[in-house]
C-alpha cells in the first residue's frame, strides 16, 4: 500500500437486501458503473458501422425516460400544459417529431377538468356517474 494514498470520496450508507446481504458494495457500485458505459459504447459502435449489427446482437437500443418536474407551485397561473400541449396537440407533437421522444404529461392538472367518463376496451364511452345524479 502507497504510504499517502489519495483521498477517496466517503462510501454511500449501506444498502441491505432482504437476506442480509449488502448491495451497495464498491465491487457491486464499480460493476454497475463500467457496465452502462459498456452498453454506452456498444450501442455506439452499432450506430456508427451497421455492419457490426450482428456481431453484436445481444445488444439493443435502450428505453431511456427522464421526469422533468414543472415548476406549477411557483407559477400557479401560467398554464404549463396548455403550452405543451398546444392546439389540438401540435406543439406536442412537433416536439416528439423534432426530438424522437415520446412526452407523456402525468399528474395533477394533466386532464382537461371538462372530459367525463373513460374509454372502454371496445372504444365506447363510460360515463361516470356522480352521487348526486339520477
Amino acid at each position: 500500500l502507497p504510504r499517502d494514498p489519495p483521498p477517496r470520496s466517503p462510501s454511500p450508507p449501506p444498502v441491505y437486501d432482504a437476506h442480509g446481504n449488502r448491495k451497495n458494495t464498491r465491487a457491486n457500485r464499480w460493476k454497475e458503473r463500467y457496465t452502462e458505459e459498456r452498453l454506452v459504447c456498444l450501442e455506439r459502435i452499432a450506430e456508427l458501422c451497421p455492419s457490426m449489427k450482428p456481431t453484436l446482437a445481444g445488444v439493443t437500443k435502450r428505453k431511456r425516460s427522464r421526469k422533468i418536474p414543472i415548476p406549477v407551485d411557483e407559477h400557479p397561473t401560467y398554464n404549463f400544459i396548455g403550452l405543451i400541449i398546444g392546439p389540438r396537440g401540435k406543439t406536442q407533437k412537433d416536439m416528439e417529431a423534432k426530438t424522437g421522444c415520446k412526452i407523456a404529461i402525468r399528474g395533477k392538472g394533466s386532464v382537461k377538468e371538462g372530459a367525463k367518463g373513460r374509454l372502454t376496451k371496445n372504444g365506447t364511452a363510460q360515463l361516470a356517474e356522480g352521487e348526486d345524479e339520477p
